[in-house]
């Protein structure tokens, strides 16, 4: 089995990692990759990606998205993150979304629960359902 040359220089780095002087240290061990969809994001609490129907593709530290209408979705976070102290950043998916897109986060009431924050998605001619991507730093 041959690999290309990055991910030969990787496993040979692990592989030299895992010995010292005083022998086998351990194994790695991959991060729990857990929630929705199984997405790994270093040093960030939550992040999803989301369809436009409000199904999720892969997410960490989010445990469902909720359709509330068309271009609203409640995301409900992990239930050790507080959503009302959080600086949450979104960004629409580049597939789903048109030019004049506009994309809006923020911690919401409206979602009735304080572990949710609220993504509203639409364009100039008002509300529309966009896939997005969302992180809480």
């Amino acid at each position: 089995m041959t690999f290309p040359t990055s991910k030969k220089t990787a496993a040979l780095a692990a592989a030299a990692l895992a010995f010292t002087g005083a022998g086998l240290v351990g194994v790695f061990a991959l991060p729990a990759l857990a929630d929705l969809g199984g997405a790994s994001a270093p040093h960030i609490r939550a992040a999803a990606i989301v369809n436009s129907d409000g199904s999720v593709v892969r997410s960490k530290g989010v445990t469902g998205v909720r359709k509330i209408a068309t271009g609203q979705y409640c995301v409900r976070l992990d239930s050790d993150i507080n959503a009302r102290a959080t600086v949450p950043v979104a960004t629409s998916q580049w597939t789903s979304a048109p030019w004049d897109s506009s994309i809006f986060v923020r911690h919401d009431d409206n979602c009735n629960d304080h572990r949710d924050i609220f993504v509203g998605t639409g364009t100039a001619a008002g509300a529309r359902d966009t896939g997005f991507h969302v992180i809480v730093p």
